[in-house]
Order: structure tokens, then C-alpha cells, then sequence
């Protein structure tokens, strides 16, 4: 199982090599991300019969991954340009854009489509877990001297 993920986790980093990601911690974090809301997201839309519970946990954490996704391109460009006024302006204006999107989903979710409400808080709180496991897999990495 965890040769299983540990492959899948390394196919998703590749892609985002590919696709701009230079960083291995934010691409590690990232592929976690990915793996934990597609999971979960699979899940819902193949129980969605069966309970609206997954489904929503699903859509939770899509918006959360979008979010980290956004939060690590922005602070990837900071890292790698020059400060300049215009590129805080730009990082701004695309966090507020950001948080109004996110709004109007988390809007729709919740009047239109009646999703529950305690899965939805914990899909958005997913990236804690994946925090958590990309914390957690740095420590374990890490040598300990005894004096």
C-alpha cells in the first residue's frame, strides 16, 4: 500500500516538475494535496448514491488544493523574481480574486446544493493532514545524533 503511494506521489511530483514546480518541499506537499482530495473526491463521486457525505468532504477538499495550489505558484514567483510594487500588486489582487471565488463555491455548496456541513469543514481542513504527513515524513528523514 505504501509502495503504492509512494509511487503515485512521485508520478504527481513529475507533473508538476513539468509543469513549473522547481521547489521539491512545495511539490512534496503539494502531491499529497493532490492524492488525499482526488481520493477523496473518486470516493464521493462513486458513493455519491450512497451518501452525499464523501462527495462533500470531495468538494472540500478540491477547493482547499486549489487554494494550496495558488498559495505555492504565488510564493514560488516571490522567491524566484525581483520585489517589485507590481508584483505585490499582482499577488494581492490574486489572493482577493482567490478568496472571492473560493466564497462563491463555498456559497453554491452550501444554499444551492445543500451539502453537509461538517464533511465540507473537514475536506477544507485536509491540508492540515497533508501538512501534517509532510512534516512528519521530513522528521523521519532527519538523523539523530546521541550524545
Amino acid at each position: 500500500m505504501i509502495a503504492v503511494f509512494a509511487h503515485i506521489r512521485h508520478a504527481v511530483e513529475r507533473r508538476l516538475y513539468g509543469m513549473g514546480f522547481v521547489f521539491p518541499l512545495v511539490r512534496y506537499l503539494l502531491s499529497i494535496q493532490i492524492i488525499i482530495s482526488g481520493f477523496a473526491l473518486a470516493a464521493g463521486i462513486a458513493l455519491l448514491w450512497y451518501s452525499g457525505w464523501l462527495m462533500a468532504f470531495g468538494a472540500g477538499a478540491a477547493i482547499t488544493t486549489f487554494s494550496l495550489w495558488q498559495i505555492s505558484r504565488s510564493a514560488q514567483a516571490f522567491v524566484q523574481l525581483q520585489y517589485s510594487a507590481s508584483l505585490r500588486l499582482r499577488q494581492f489582487f490574486g489572493f482577493s480574486v482567490r478568496l472571492l471565488l473560493i466564497g462563491i463555491v463555498l456559497f453554491m455548496l452550501i444554499v444551492w446544493f445543500k451539502a453537509p456541513l461538517v464533511p465540507l469543514l473537514l475536506g477544507l481542513t485536509s491540508t492540515v493532514v497533508s501538512i501534517l504527513l509532510w512534516g512528519v515524513s521530513r522528521l523521519s528523514r532527519k538523523t539523530v545524533k546521541e550524545a
